[in-house]
């Protein structure tokens, strides 16, 4: 191979020079198909079980937020509708006792019941006055009933003559 290298014409100095290229191509090749020295790596595994985690996490959070945001919903269109058919029982009931003119109820101690002897007041509005005295305290004044969910000013205006606070 020797001969076949000098009819090239190349020198001595050029031949020790490839010769000492082929000699570390093939010891390159040696070593990297025994696998003699292997490669300092890094394992991605423990920053990508990280970013999974914060992945899964943020989805999580997407889906409780998406379903309290559709119980939310729900809610309203329930109360809503519950309102609604509170509203047309009132108007097409007729057999609701009416309070005598002059009769006072008491919106700070009385029993549902009680609230319910109210014109246009029905069993889901007593609750709520209820609840409300319970969660807000006491009512100062008469016209603090409009803050009840269902009690706008015409209700107000039907039952201010049997209301008071104290």
């Amino acid at each position: 191979m020797l001969k076949h290298l000098r009819k090239l014409g190349l020198t001595k100095n050029e031949l020790v020079v490839i010769a000492f290229l082929m000699v570390s191509f093939i010891t390159g090749l040696v070593l990297k198909i025994s696998d003699f020295r292997k490669p300092d790596t890094f394992s991605y595994t423990e920053s990508d079980k990280k970013f999974e985690e914060q992945i899964k996490k943020s989805f999580e959070e997407l889906e409780r937020q998406r379903k309290s945001d559709e119980i939310i919903e729900r809610t309203k269109l329930i109360r809503t509708y519950a309102d609604s058919l509170i509203a047309e029982k009132d108007r097409n009931s007729s057999s609701k006792e009416k309070l005598p003119i002059g009769t006072k109820i008491n919106i700070n101690s009385a029993l549902q019941s009680d609230l319910e002897l109210l014109p246009g007041i029905g069993k889901v509005t007593a609750e709520r006055i209820i609840e409300y005295r319970e969660t807000k305290g006491r009512f100062k004044r008469p016209e603090e009933i409009m803050k009840v969910k269902g009690i706008g000013e015409k209700k107000f205006e039907k039952i201010r003559e049997f209301i008071v606070t104290e």
